[in-house]
């Protein structure tokens, strides 16, 4: 009997040895970095504002500048606005390829886009305001500004 559990512990031995020195010792994310594809880092935008004067409230038929603040560690491609108008679908109004234009203030890029505010709208109709940067590795972001009309 003696024998056996001699034989048994030391198939047991052999056999934890085996497992034990085919585990690999890897770097615990070395699946996800040889399963991902970097393609770049998405662009920021601090703000999006009216300027000036600093406020939501606009005058239909009027003509608005809208300030975008942002920035990107990637290339920038072109930045694109659109509106919509109450419950109206969203309609490219501004296409403009990427200009450097650096702001050592906000340190930040800086644009100055125009707006033209529809006329013959009610008041308190909201217009909402989309601004998307977008960079040469295709990814981008997107922010909203909200308009009311008075």
């Amino acid at each position: 009997m003696k024998y056996y559990m001699i034989k048994n512990l030391g198939i047991l031995v052999g056999l934890s040895f085996i497992l034990l020195s085919s585990c690999e010792k890897n770097d615990p994310d070395q699946w996800l970095k040889d399963n991902i594809e970097v393609i770049g880092k998405i662009p920021v935008i601090t703000s999006i504002a009216v300027v000036p004067p600093q406020t939501t409230s606009v005058q239909a038929g009027s003509v608005i500048n809208l300030d975008l603040r942002y920035w990107s560690e990637d290339e920038i491609d072109q930045i694109n606005f659109r509106d919509s108008v109450g419950s109206a679908a969203k309609k490219l109004f501004l296409n403009k390829p990427y200009q450097k234009a650096y702001s050592t203030v906000s340190r930040t890029d800086s644009l100055l886009a125009p707006y033209q505010v529809p006329a013959g709208l009610a008041s308190n109709t909201k217009i909402i305001i989309e601004a998307e940067v977008v960079n040469k590795n295709s990814l981008k972001k997107v922010s909203t500004l909200t308009l009311t009309v008075r």
